[in-house]
């Protein structure tokens, strides 16, 4: 898979609610099976931890590209360097 498309899954897991009790459906639906919806929707779920450290696991084997802020800070760091 694609390492955007993975960090858009962690984004996207992190999201999730914490679990169905503190949830504003909590009362007003039955709690939600993954296994049935195909979604998982509380990081309480057995489901969202294997999908999450699965995410984990595949990102800790790629590169890591720096953001364009690390960029400029190692860009400043250098300059700084240079002018003593």
């Amino acid at each position: 898979m694609h390492t955007g498309t993975l960090l858009r899954r962690r984004t996207a897991l992190l999201k999730c609610e914490e679990s169905f009790a503190v949830s504003d459906r909590y009362g007003y639906e039955l709690p939600p099976n993954p296994d049935e919806t195909g979604y998982v929707e509380f990081k309480d779920q057995p489901q969202w931890r294997y999908a999450y450290e699965d995410v984990k696991e595949v990102l800790a084997t790629r590169e890591h590209i720096p953001t364009g802020q690390e960029k400029k800070s190692k860009r400043i760091k250098q300059q700084s360097t240079r002018k003593r």
